[in-house]
Formats: structure tokens, sequence, C-alpha cells
């Protein structure tokens, strides 16, 4: 089942605030990981296409003006991986999303640099001529390099459920934020990688995926069939809580 099937109550980081866009995989590894520790802060959307990543009140807190940006009390943070680790190990009370013997925990910082060193850069190489170059199509190199890590994370799936090993962590989070994004873009061959495949559809099951990462990846998925962008009602509503987030089901709530 995952830690989804988690029942115990939210907790609410009221010095938290989460600035973020929906549509970026970093931003959702964020948002998933929040929901599957059932911890609640408040999150600000930012609209990149109206270059609200650019204002200076942003600039001050993140002078690479990328997103997401988590500030607890005086800490800021401006990387996913860093942000998540630092959430599960302050505020999260189990060891499962986060192991705290140094076993455990390696095998998920390995996941996380491979997303940050791997994933999100070939992600990023096959995205950015078709958001920002008026291009139509991933070029044949990145469609290869990714397929390279479908068959990477096929071959660290085999005999495992989950990429961590026996049970869904932080690593499986992270990955599924980029992979599920990736596959918009270059589609997960069921015959060619039927593990990650069939991982990728458990991952979508988990209801932080549903909550955290559903909404995003449509508008993402959107921007690239059509190339819309982001509506004004989109940002009106905003700052909000990832309890109220998680109570609609991932939508924005009624003002």
């Amino acid at each position: 089942m995952g830690i989804a099937g988690s029942k115990t109550l939210s907790t609410t980081l009221h010095n938290c605030t989460l600035w973020k866009a929906d549509r970026s995989p970093a931003c959702r590894s964020v948002m998933m990981a929040l929901d599957a520790m059932n911890l609640s802060l408040t999150e600000v959307d930012v609209d990149i296409d109206k270059d609200e990543h650019n204002l200076p009140e942003i600039v001050a807190m993140n002078p690479f003006r990328t997103l997401p940006i988590l500030k607890d009390r005086e800490l800021i943070l401006r990387d996913s991986h860093a942000i998540s680790t630092y959430l599960a190990s302050r505020y999260d009370e189990s060891d499962k999303i986060l192991p705290q013997d140094p076993a455990g925990r390696s095998l998920v910082d390995q996941l996380l640099h491979y997303d940050s060193g791997i994933l999100q850069p070939r992600y990023y190489v096959s995205v950015y001529p078709i958001l920002y170059e008026n291009c139509r199509y991933v070029m044949p190199q990145p469609i290869e390099d990714i397929e390279k890590s479908y068959q990477d994370l096929e071959t660290m799936l085999t005999g495992h459920l989950w990429l961590s090993g026996s049970w869904l962590t932080l690593g499986d989070i992270t990955v599924a934020a980029t992979i599920s994004t990736s596959n918009v873009l270059v589609p997960v061959d069921k015959q060619r990688f039927p593990l990650l495949s069939n991982w990728l559809y458990r991952m979508s099951e988990q209801a932080f995926f549903v909550t955290a990462n559903k909404k995003g990846l449509s508008e993402f998925t959107n921007r690239i069939d059509t190339g819309k962008i982001s509506g004004l009602n989109e940002f009106k509503k905003c700052p909000r809580s990832s309890l109220t987030r998680r109570s609609t089901g991932g939508t924005l709530s009624e003002t």
C-alpha cells in the first residue's frame, strides 16, 4: 500500500512557507513529500509565465530565480531535494519516508542524487526548446538520453517493488515527479520497460500523487500539447495551505 495509507493527523508548520509553481516537477516533488508526511504549510503560487519568479522579493530569497523556495523562520532553502530532506528530517516522526539508519538513508540519497544529476538535467534539455524556443518536438538525442534513464530505473527495480527497496520512500517520490513529467514528452514503453511502467502506475495510485502531482502534471501536459499558458484566475486565490489543497483533491479552493 505504501505510505499514502497513513491515517495520522496533519501537522501544520506555522513558520513555513513554500513558493512554487504546480507545473514544475521539482515543486511537485516537495508537494508530494508534504502530503505523504501529512505536513501542511503556507503555499504561494508563483506565475512563471508572468515573470513573477523575477520579482525582487523572490530574487532576494533565491538569486537563481528558480522554484521551489522554502522559508522556515530565517532558514531559506532553494533546492527541491534539500527542501524535502529537511522537512522529513525535522518534522516527520516516522523513519519510513527518510530512513534514519545510515544504510537506508544512503539508498534514498543515492536516488536523490540520481534525480538531480541525471534525470532532471535530461528532462530540462528535452523540454526547454519546447517551452522557450517554439520547438514542437523532442529532439532525437534527448529522447535517447531519457530512454537510457528509463533503462537505468528498469534495472534498479529488478527484484523490488520500489526504487528504494522494500517500501516507498522519498527517493520514489522525487523520481516520480520527474519521470511522470518526462513521460509526457517521451512515453514510457510498457513493452521495453514493464517494471518502470508498473512502478509509475503504483505511484499514480498513491493519495499524495493525486493531491500534489496530478493537477500540475495536467497543466504541464496542456502547455506542451497546446502551448496555452495559465490564466489569471489560477493565481488569485493564493496563498493557501497544503491542508486546504489536499482537502480539495489538489484543486484550488473557492474564496
